[in-house]
């Protein structure tokens, strides 16, 4: 959803794992109202097909991730 523009992350926070910097990453955080409001916004995804797609299947999204252009 964020590389189909639907959502920008307003912050991200490092996490370390371990005790030097080489284990760290950035973790984006996303506003819960701004997720809340993505099924009435993108009334072209079906909600409840893509909430049902299992671990190691296809998702519904990859069919509009297709047509982003890429940077």
């Amino acid at each position: 959803m964020v590389k189909l523009g639907w959502i920008r992350s307003p912050q991200s926070v490092e996490v370390r794992f371990g005790t030097s910097r080489a284990g760290a990453v950035d973790v984006l955080l996303f506003r819960t109202a701004d997720i809340d409001a993505l099924p009435r916004t993108h009334t072209e995804v079906d909600w409840e097909e893509l909430r049902a797609t299992g671990q190691g299947q296809c998702s519904p999204l990859t069919a509009l991730m297709d047509a982003v252009p890429s940077n």
